[in-house]
């Protein structure tokens, strides 16, 4: 059963002129792509969407900061780590999962049992991401800090490599590349984000996009927000169709979806606040050096149905 699109007779209202209008969108690992296609909210959209497809969150952000998509989905801490860099876009969509997704991934047979054996060790991680914000975080929370290990940042399939061939000790990441590493039996999770970090994830729009694009930006949030439900409830058939988009097992998909279980939410002041302890938790490992104000960079104007909300509350 599709999800149902509880936001579409406001856009027919105000979008009718905006037919055949195309909306540029960035991607990770097919996430919302495959969300779309398995809830069958890629049907009857009244314009072209085109999906740009994207290995982690800062190449996104990269390609919304030079104008090559209108929006991208991505973490908050890259989000606060790009729009403290002066990314000319605008928050307009969230939702939140569990963070026990983010994991500091050593090999099974390595020696290493407690964080407190990664002192001297080499831990990689992309710079800015969520797990760049785990290692420190458990590093912190174990008495230790960044000047105990060595870190490499690298983008995931530059980092996969080197964790599988050993040249380093500790890989923090999240989700897909975990579940793969831990369905496969070559990595488990030394720790993870539970009570160190928020993970939520927004889709923002560039501040052009936002202005010559609204109605298209509103359609498409409600879409990814109702698949969204529609996936919580339909696990198996999601993880199927998203496995198939990214070369990866119906059991990694399902165990990456269980792992993370994202649920739309409103861009409310927690939402807002979130961000805002993500970059002042950078701010102060002096990952952003310049002063960041969360709620600056928050559009709370493309609203979600409220009953798209609760059922999204009911089945969080």
């Amino acid at each position: 059963m599709a999800a149902p699109l509880l936001s579409r007779p406001a856009f027919a209202t105000t979008a009718t002129n905006a037919a055949g209008t195309s909306l540029k969108v960035g991607d990770q690992r097919s996430t919302i792509r495959s969300l779309l296609e398995a809830s069958g909210q890629l049907k009857d959209i009244p314009y072209t969407l085109e999906f740009a497809d994207f290995p982690a969150a800062a190449p996104v952000l990269e390609a919304l900061n030079a104008g090559a998509i209108d929006a991208g989905f991505a973490g908050d801490a890259a989000h606060a780590f790009a729009l403290s860099n002066g990314l000319p876009a605008k928050i307009i969509s969230a939702a939140r999962s569990d963070p026990g997704c983010i994991g500091l991934l050593v090999r099974k047979d390595s020696p290493i049992r407690t964080v407190a054996d990664l002192k001297g060790r080499t831990i990689t991680a992309v710079r800015g991401s969520i797990g760049h914000y785990l290692v420190v975080a458990a590093l912190k929370a174990n008495g230790l800090s960044v000047s105990d290990v060595t870190l490499a940042f690298l983008q995931p399939t530059e980092a996969k490599s080197a964790f599988s061939s050993g040249t380093v000790d500790a890989w923090a990441i999240w989700t897909l590349y975990v579940a793969q590493e831990v369905v496969a039996g070559t990595g488990r999770v030394l720790v993870d984000g539970r009570g160190l970090l928020n993970n939520n994830a927004f889709i923002s729009a560039t501040d052009v996009a936002i202005a010559q694009k609204r109605a298209l930006l509103q359609d498409y949030v409600a879409r990814v927000a109702a698949a969204r439900i529609w996936a919580l409830g339909n696990v198996a058939e999601y993880a199927r169709i998203w496995g198939d988009l990214v070369k990866v097992t119906p059991e990694i998909a399902v165990a990456a979806f269980k792992l993370e279980r994202f649920r739309p939410v409103a861009v409310d002041d927690g939402i807002v606040a979130d961000l805002q302890t993500t970059a002042d938790f950078y701010t102060g490992i002096g990952v952003i050096q310049k002063p960041f104000t969360a709620a600056a960079h928050a559009d709370r104007s493309f609203a979600l149905d409220p009953g798209l909300l609760a059922q999204s509350a009911r089945a969080g």
